[in-house]
């Protein structure tokens, strides 16, 4: 497998710095006049477009930090305490809510009388069709990372509201507002079950049980490299050297390819995997290429650098909550620069579960393996789906 090599100035568009981000509703005041009020008491006090495709629909696809493939939306919401948005559905997308800091409760339904509390690095996934709210109930400012995903742009376009806000709404803000947020395919509910806007289904109801599948308790997660040995017949050191010492498989789809699709805690949609890395200071993968999919990174926690290009001879720094993008092809690496323990969160996207199996190793790496744990290993890897790339 070839990879190619991208400068500095060309991975810069690639770069989401959290401190320079600008609200979502100060461009919806701008753009297509919603007032920014009605655009914070729907979707949150602030919220952050850190990747999405320029082409996107919907109500939070206006100027990405990061021009990302179609299908992924990466969002932040920064909310004072008490702050939640409005009861609202996605209909054709699959919204998944981490909590970054603080703590979140994440309520669902017709009547929002289910919830989960979520702690940080915890996830859950609402499937589509489902009433669902999330409020800061921490005591102080709160981040909650947001992620949308679908088959394609057209989906995103697929919000409602439900008959109890768009009664609200309309009286405090006008049947302007409805018509404008219309524009943009958000579906307004009403109590005589007519909708203003784009037809959507009916919604759907869950219960606290059929969500249980779909919520991710980080404290409650074993890492790949101490439950993927006997699936992969690779000892743990390797895998701890190839990938990271603690690597948390969040979500991931069904039957998903490579080395990273053992045993989900969520079973996510075909063309997501999110993970978190927990590392000790100075704790990096070997260098490798991903050929198919796209690899982000989020800090979580500590400061990273991550290193790309032949030889890693590239890096840029990430602190909380900072984002890069690494296209197919490029071989990468990130590393704990921090004097302590920290989390990175590496959330790859793909066409499909087929494009997993894409990851490269180049020669020196291939070397090192072969040195230090034999040919086996190298085979093992190469049944997941792994190339080790020979000098030529």
């Amino acid at each position: 497998m070839d990879t190619i090599e991208i400068s500095q100035e060309e991975m810069a568009p690639r770069i989401a710095r959290f401190a320079d981000q600008e609200s979502q509703s100060a461009h919806y005041a701008d753009t297509i006049g919603i007032p920014r009020e009605a655009y914070e008491i729907m979707a949150a006090k602030t919220l952050y477009l850190m990747m999405a495709p320029e082409s996107q629909g919907g109500p939070m696809a206006q100027k990405p930090s990061i021009p990302g493939d179609p299908g992924a939306s990466v969002i932040i919401a920064r909310c004072p305490p008490g702050d939640k948005p409005l009861l609202h559905a996605h209909h054709y997308t699959i919204e998944t809510f981490m909590c970054l800091t603080g703590r979140f409760r994440i309520r669902w339904g017709s009547q929002a009388d289910h919830h989960i509390d979520l702690d940080p690095h915890d996830m859950m996934a609402i499937p589509p069709g489902v009433d669902r709210q999330f409020e800061n109930i921490s005591d102080e400012e709160a981040l909650l990372l947001v992620i949308i995903t679908g088959a394609g742009d057209e989906e995103f376009a697929d919000i409602s509201m439900p008959p109890d806000e768009t009664s609200m709404i309309r009286e405090r803000f006008g049947q302007s507002v409805i018509d404008a947020y219309n524009k943009v395919g958000v579906a307004f509910r009403n109590p005589d079950s007519t909708i203003d806007g784009p037809p959507v289904p009916a919604p759907i109801e869950i219960t606290q049980s059929e969500m249980a599948s779909r919520i991710a308790r980080i404290a409650d997660l074993e890492p790949l490299s101490a439950s993927s040995g006997d699936s992969i017949s690779v000892p743990r050191e390797a895998r701890e050297l190839v990938a990271a010492k603690n690597l948390f498989l969040l979500m991931a789809p069904e039957n998903q390819g490579g080395t990273m699709a053992h045993k989900p805690a969520i079973t996510g949609p075909e063309n997501i995997s999110v993970l978190v890395a927990e590392c000790p200071p100075g704790d990096k993968p070997l260098l490798h290429a991903h050929h198919h999919t796209v690899e982000n990174f989020m800090c979580l926690t500590g400061e990273f650098r991550i290193r790309w290009g032949e030889g890693g001879h590239e890096h840029i720094d990430l602190k909380p909550f900072d984002m890069i993008s690494v296209p197919p092809g490029v071989d990468r690496q990130f590393e704990n620069i921090s004097d302590t323990d920290a989390r990175l969160l590496v959330v790859i996207t793909g066409s499909s579960r087929d494009d997993y199996n894409d990851i490269s190793m180049p020669p020196q790496v291939t070397e090192l393996i072969r040195s230090r744990f034999g040919q086996d290993v190298i085979d093992a890897y190469g049944q997941r789906g792994v190339t080790f790339r020979n000098t030529r």
